[in-house]
């Protein structure tokens, strides 16, 4: 589970986005801090993994804390979830790591392609040696959708990849209430993008099988 401090000083907001993440899967809401006092905190003693934070609080800035936090060497992950869109505010997040910077309001489902960036993220801190298609996923932003492919569609299919095992395009659609063809455009799109990689089975009777597994 993603360790999860909600950093935000209007408290619909806060529940808005708390019920985001507890959707989500993957993320453990610790609480919510509504200024930069207990934001700082509750950080300290919680250790988060990730930080969801509103740039202007009533007694300072969010990106403080995660200023801080690279100070003192801590890894922690950042969204940046607010109104700023002032160029300063965009800079700070980019030189300090930020994972994402979305300006409210956003969709949903960019608040869920933002979450997938740092699932990623927390994916590759425990391997030794990573790939061109995670690297992508930690300093680029996901290759967009092919023309006919729909980008909700995509995020579906890339998320039923993240468990880990290979999948056959039949096994994709039905889990997804796709059609093989489909389900099958979607994952050739994503071996495309170095996201995902294709192996042949050819164990069983019949015609060998194409299996997709997370790259």
């Amino acid at each position: 589970m993603i360790r999860t401090l909600i950093v935000e000083d209007d408290p619909r907001i806060a529940a808005l986005h708390r019920g985001l993440l507890e959707g989500a899967g993957d993320f453990e809401v610790l609480g919510t801090a509504e200024t930069l006092r207990v934001a700082r905190v509750m950080a300290g003693t919680l250790h988060p993994d990730l930080l969801l934070l509103d740039v202007y609080l009533p007694d300072g800035r969010g990106l403080d804390l995660l200023r801080e936090w690279r100070a003192r060497s801590e890894r922690v992950d950042a969204i940046l979830l607010t109104a700023a869109s002032d160029i300063p505010s965009v800079q700070d997040a980019l030189a300090l790591g930020a994972a994402d910077y979305l300006v409210k309001p956003c969709t949903p489902e960019r608040f869920a392609l933002a979450l997938d960036r740092v699932r990623e993220r927390a994916a590759l801190w425990g391997q030794d040696a990573v790939r061109q298609g995670h690297l992508d996923a930690l300093f680029a932003r996901p290759p967009a959708p092919a023309s006919g492919l729909d980008p909700e569609t995509l995020h579906r299919v890339r998320a039923a990849l993240r468990g880990g095992g290979a999948y056959s395009a039949s096994e994709i659609g039905q889990a997804l209430g796709l059609s093989r063809v489909t389900a099958w455009r979607y994952l050739e799109h994503l071996v495309e993008a170095g996201e995902a990689s294709a192996e042949t089975d050819a164990r069983g009777i019949g015609r060998p099988v194409k299996r997709y597994r997370r790259a």
